[in-house]
């Protein structure tokens, strides 16, 4: 198959300096993650003013239904777009229109079927969260809503990783600009003016949902990248494929999901509301630090791929340690303004109550501490999958996102009974880290020691 380069195609992944197509990737990328992340914060700032605390709570008690969709839109998106790249590298263009084909048509039906149950259950599931009274009653209403846009949110998601990848990743930010900016709009209006509550802010997410994907579609009118919105390929023979190579970032949502899950369950029953509040203003303001992670790694992510088949391994090499850099220095800069800041943070979330602001105070600065060993395993771990190698960042992500967290739950605050358990994810990622490095170093000698690397099969495992 033939690599001629569509019209209006900005980067060539095989002769483009490194670090010009890095930068090409890096800000549309970080644009997006950042504006996302304003985005999710404003929401739960708006939440807290306008519905109140135990509506900031409630938030915190829905976002593994978040993660748990975003963990299966990641998982076949990320996972579908990095085989498509490295088709793509090899020239083989119609296998990487159905790898896009099978990615959306696979999490068009898993979605809505999940999506059916948990509207079905809803009831049970958040009482198995621990949740009780009003802030029962706040998550239901918010989740009744929001899960009735969940397809569409999944559905984004893939076109966003699909388009980043098809060489067009300023689209991918244009179009989560204008849906944070609509979310935004929509929930001063129906939560502030309107004073619809919670069902005013799934509304305003839901239609800000609806927007990105609109935005995204039109990449296939432009004729900017390789693919076309069309059914060629259509089927389910490259989803086996698909889920083993996404299959580590699944396991990075889901064990965020389940982790959520267990520190509301932990906070509810041994400390209290307030606790569960503080975790609340924690886990939105927490998503600047791991957004910034998550758009440095897909700045990665294609150049990675795409030169890994093309076998320029002195390249992947190139942007891993440019992604490292980045991350790294992103978390340093995290860790200083927080520090400055964790205060006042806390209190623009949370009115007259001093003793909930002090504990988000103490959360924010121990979960941003472990921002730079957050990225650096995030970007090592983006790495293994890049290059078809999951099962190494598979263990990564487990161990930095469920296994250890879950450690630091049950040991930390038998040493530190008042604070230990804030100093979970810290825990985790720093014994993490010392396995990432370790996978780091044996992956660059090995490629190193050969002078013509051969390139594994799609189907390799760590």
């Amino acid at each position: 198959m033939s690599k001629a380069a569509p019209s209006g195609k900005a980067i060539d992944l095989h002769n483009d300096p490194v670090r010009s197509s890095f930068f090409k990737y890096l800000l549309p990328a970080l644009s997006g993650m950042l504006i996302k992340s304003v985005f999710i914060m404003g929401d739960a700032w708006f939440i807290g003013r306008g519905v109140g605390a135990e509506g900031l709570g409630a938030v915190s008690l829905t976002i593994p239904f978040f993660s748990f969709f975003t963990a299966i839109a990641m998982m076949i998106g990320i996972g579908g777009a990095a085989l498509m790249s490295i088709a793509f590298g090899k020239g083989e263009i119609r296998k990487g229109q159905e790898l896009f084909v099978q990615s959306m048509t696979f999490t068009a039906i898993l979605a809505t079927i999940l999506v059916t149950t948990s509207l079905f259950f809803l009831e049970e599931i958040i009482s198995l969260m621990g949740a009780q009274g009003h802030m029962a009653d706040l998550a239901y209403d918010y989740l009744s809503v929001m899960l009735k846009f969940f397809v569409i949110y999944a559905l984004a998601w893939i076109l966003s990783c699909f388009v980043r990848n098809d060489t067009n990743p300023k689209l991918a930010m244009y179009a989560m600009s204008a849906g944070a900016i609509c979310n935004l709009v929509l929930d001063y209006l129906f939560i502030m003016q309107f004073g619809w509550g919670m069902t005013g802010a799934a509304v305003a997410t839901g239609i800000s949902q609806v927007l990105i994907g609109l935005v995204l579609l039109s990449h296939f009118l432009t004729n900017r990248g390789q693919l076309k919105l069309n059914l060629e390929g259509f089927g389910f023979t490259r989803v086996g494929e698909i889920l083993k190579i996404g299959t580590p970032i699944f396991f990075i949502e889901v064990s965020t999901a389940v982790t959520i899950m267990l520190f509301n369950f932990m906070l509810l029953t041994r400390f209290g509301e307030g606790h569960v509040i503080a975790y609340g203003v924690t886990a939105n303001v927490g998503v600047f630090a791991l957004f910034t992670m998550v758009g440095i790694g897909q700045a990665c992510q294609p150049i990675i791929s795409f030169n890994y088949g093309a076998g320029n391994l002195e390249r992947v090499r190139e942007v891993l340690m440019l992604g490292l850099r980045y991350a790294l220095g992103s978390g340093v800069v995290y860790i200083a303004l927080i520090l400055a800041t964790a205060n006042m943070i806390s209190e623009s979330f949370i009115a007259d109550n001093a003793e909930v602001v002090k504990l988000a105070a103490i959360s924010l600065s121990l979960y941003f501490m472990a921002a730079p060993l957050m990225g650096l395993n995030m970007i090592i771990a983006n790495l293994f999958q890049a290059t078809a190698q999951p099962g190494k960042a598979t263990i990564i992500s487990l161990g930095r996102g469920f296994v250890l967290v879950v450690a630091g739950m049950l040991v930390l605050p038998m040493a530190f009974p008042e604070n230990g358990i804030w100093g979970s994810i810290l825990f985790a990622e720093g014994i993490t880290a010392v396995l990432s490095l370790i996978f780091l170093q044996r992956f660059l000698r090995s490629q190193g020691s050969n002078d013509q690397p051969s390139i594994p099969p799609m189907a390799a495992a760590a």
